[in-house]
């Protein structure tokens, strides 16, 4: 492999993550790191050393915790890339130190009747079909403005995230709500390869999505919320509804059904008093044993001494 400069090394083990979104992460961390290493006089990936990372480290503290562990977790993983590749000195991933993340405790999601209340002050048709597809599919921001008007068949929605291509079953209202956005898009003279949400400029923006969604909080004097919001409120909303974690996890497009419980499924006193109040225990066990005499009865009996 010929030299390359840090940069330069950078982009192409952001370029083999295969994925475009996950790519476009690792260009980002990796380039805060490359920046910071010119500063330091560092363009090559052999002058790389502990030193350097670690006045790096330092230079991360002033960051959240959370983003922190991530920065420093996807440079180990470019240094290990780079220690196979020969292009810097080896052990340079060990001085890159993880500390343990603190508990997460996200906030609780909006209730069912402000989601509702959410969709119904929208004040346009595109607007409330942008909010009712957050809220009803859980999809994340960027991956609901890629869609076209192709992306939905037969009640399904092909979305296209981090971990890939999935189909999102949606509900038969929200089916019903956006086949008729499409067919007044078609009759239009739209194509179904234009985008499913259309600004002047052509497919709507993400800074223009999330005007949006605050001028519908503000209609439904709700506090300001983000796309994400709405995501963390349908996890919930379907997880109390009883609905399978692993098709939750599927659903919300996450890697593994761990990273679902790890980051939305937050029980609140409530929902821990209706688990358990509604006990499977309770239908198995004989109505005869809710007398308060029987067991008194059956405890004052003679024990047998036989074989047990």
């Amino acid at each position: 492999m010929p030299t390359l400069t840090l940069a330069e090394l950078c982009a192409l083990f952001a370029q083999s993550t295969g994925r475009p979104s996950s790519a476009r992460e690792y260009r980002g961390v990796l380039g805060a790191f490359t920046r910071f290493a010119h500063a330091e006089g560092v363009t090559s990936p052999a002058a790389v050393d502990p030193t350097l990372l670690a006045r790096y480290q330092i230079e991360l503290l002033q960051l959240a915790p959370s983003t922190r562990h991530h920065r420093l977790l996807l440079l180990r993983q470019f240094l290990r890339f780079a220690e196979s590749s020969r292009l810097c000195p080896p052990g340079l991933s060990t001085a890159i130190r993880l500390q343990p993340l603190p508990a997460h405790h996200p906030a609780p999601a909006i209730s069912l009747p402000e989601q509702s209340r959410l969709i119904a002050a929208a004040p346009d048709a595109r607007s409330r079909l942008l909010v009712w597809l957050l809220l009803g599919s859980g999809a994340r921001i960027s991956e609901l403005l890629a869609c076209n008007l192709s992306s939905f068949q037969e009640g399904l929605l092909q979305l296209t995230g981090k971990t890939g291509t999935r189909s999102v079953l949606l509900s038969h209202r929200l089916c019903s709500v956006l086949e008729e956005h499409i067919w007044r898009a078609v009759s239009g003279g739209a194509r179904r390869s234009d985008p499913l949400f259309r600004s002047r400029q052509g497919r709507l923006s993400d800074r223009r999505a999330r005007e949006l969604l605050a001028q519908c909080c503000l209609l439904a004097e709700l506090p300001p919320l983000s796309p994400h919001d709405l995501r963390h409120a349908a996890c919930s909303r379907w997880l109390r509804a009883g609905i399978p974690l692993v098709v939750v996890s599927q659903t919300l497009g996450h890697s593994r059904p761990s990273v679902t419980l790890d980051h939305y499924a937050s029980a609140t006193a409530l929902d821990m008093e209706r688990g358990l109040a509604s006990d499977p225990l309770d239908a198995v066990v004989p109505r005869d044993l809710d007398d308060p005499t029987g067991p008194r009865e059956r405890a004052q009996a003679p024990i047998s001494r036989g074989r047990l």
